[in-house]
């Protein structure tokens, strides 16, 4: 049989070599001009949450199926890789509501590739994917159709798994779904990642998942500031937490504790006046630490890469600073001290809006207030799935024939919360190359019995 994946990253990697193992003949088209996606940017892990219920907890709106299958199939997923010759650098992730394992990005899509090759797969690069093509109603898509090279092409398939990324990369998209008005927020992954899966599979039917305006990312710090892909971990000012967050009209917009991993803090960011806010902080906040480094360390690596860092001796001076650069200094004076009034009072939960824990005053010297500006990693919602990541359709509901989806293009496992990206990239890849095989085998197996007949 015939499979065709789209997209090189780690979910179209997985796929393309699960697949061959099972007997495919296998093709990765890759819009890039390098394998391994945002996945070479990151820092390695993948995780999941410990159990259902926490996952749950922290990604509420999430399908329960895919948040299941992610669950269940991480830990195989982890070991198959390791049977291949991958490098587990650590199985921990530095979080008690996790597990799961650390990854050399690189050295891990180097191995996969290889086996791939090896196997007889085949990869095209430079080859952007432009639609789908179907067959007869029963048989599903039969055929994709790409540019590669600058050369119009169609590849026939008996079964096609969209691993392209979502739409990050999109900037109209990004705009209609997740910003829902002006502007464009900075990408932080590769480049390719336009929605050509998703919007492809939508023309032929498919069904959109939850959570459509929802997005992962960071707030790194804002313009002029300036760094490269590699330094994308390094830069995310993730420490929101211990700040006041104010936007350009000098107003707490969202409750910066609202979740460990500050994805409700980033999307909030991302519907402010400008896409840009302001975090502010005392010495007691730039002594926290956060995973391996303090919040003073973060704030310095947006200073060193040209980002807006103000000092002050006082929240007077710091306001009238902010002034200078058009944000209402009253207005920043009266955020700070209803805030401070209801953490020394205890009564945080009466803030609009509210404040979770922790929250401490803004009241030692030396003050600091750090621009910063949201950047999008991946999507979070995308193609609706079921639990064989088969591509459902919009009329009924129903799967249709050929058509998966892995990664994050499979859509709403994270609603409402987060989880790793790289945990759908992988599981998902696997099962999706699995139920592909499967599935293409049953149906020449069906045909077979009805030309007997």
């Amino acid at each position: 049989m015939r499979v065709i994946v789209v997209g090189g990253g780690l979910a179209g990697l997985t796929a393309a070599l699960r697949a061959a193992q099972l007997g495919a003949r296998v093709t990765v088209l890759e819009k890039g001009d390098r394998l391994g996606g945002s996945f070479l940017y990151s820092s390695g892990y993948v995780w999941s949450y410990k159990d259902l219920k926490t996952f749950r907890r922290e990604a509420r709106g999430g399908d329960p199926v895919l948040q299941r299958l992610v669950l269940n199939g991480l830990e195989d997923s982890l070991n198959w890789l390791e049977s291949l010759g991958v490098p587990i650098l650590a199985r921990e992730t530095g979080n008690p509501l996790t597990f799961g394992a650390r990854l050399h990005p690189k050295r891990t899509i180097e191995t996969i590739a290889n086996r791939f090759l090896d196997s007889g797969g085949r990869i095209v690069r430079d080859a952007a994917f432009e639609g789908l093509v179907e067959g007869r109603p029963e048989s599903g898509i039969k055929e994709v159709r790409a540019t590669v090279s600058g050369d119009r092409r169609t590849e026939s398939a008996d079964a096609v798994i969209l691993a392209s990324g979502g739409f990050a990369a999109n900037a109209e998209l990004v705009r209609r779904h997740i910003i829902q008005g002006p502007g464009r927020m900075r990408l932080r992954a590769h480049p390719w990642s336009t929605g050509d899966g998703f919007l492809a599979a939508l023309a032929a039917g498919a069904l959109a998942s939850a959570g459509l305006d929802e997005f992962y990312g960071r707030n790194l710090p804002a313009p002029p500031a300036g760094f490269s892909p590699h330094q994308f971990v390094e830069v995310s000012q993730l420490y929101g937490r211990y700040a006041v967050a104010v936007n350009r009209n000098g107003e707490r917009y969202a409750d910066e504790a609202a979740d460990w991993s500050e994805t409700a803090l980033t999307q909030a960011t991302a519907r402010q006046p400008g896409l840009r806010a302001w975090y502010v902080l005392d010495a007691v906040g730039l002594r926290r630490r956060v995973r391996e480094r303090t919040v003073q360390e973060m704030v310095e690596t947006a200073r060193l890469a040209g980002g807006t860092v103000l000092r002050a001796d006082s929240l007077k001076e710091l306001a009238g600073t902010l002034e200078q650069r058009g944000i209402p200094g009253t207005n920043v004076l009266r955020a700070l001290s209803e805030y401070n009034a209801a953490v020394v009072g205890g009564r945080v939960e009466s803030l609009s809006p509210p404040r979770s824990e922790p929250a401490t005053p803004i009241e030692v010297s030396p003050f600091v207030a750090v621009e910063v500006a949201p950047a999008i990693t991946h999507t979070i919602g995308g193609l609706a799935v079921d639990e064989r990541c088969q591509v459902l359709r919009r009329m009924d509901g129903g799967p249709i024939p050929g058509l998966y989806a892995a990664g994050v293009e499979a859509g709403g496992v994270s609603v409402g919360g987060y989880t790793s990206g790289l945990a759908s990239a992988l599981v998902f890849g696997k099962v999706a190359a699995e139920a592909a095989v499967r599935c293409s085998q049953a149906s020449v197996e069906r045909l077979g019995l009805r030309r007997e007949r």
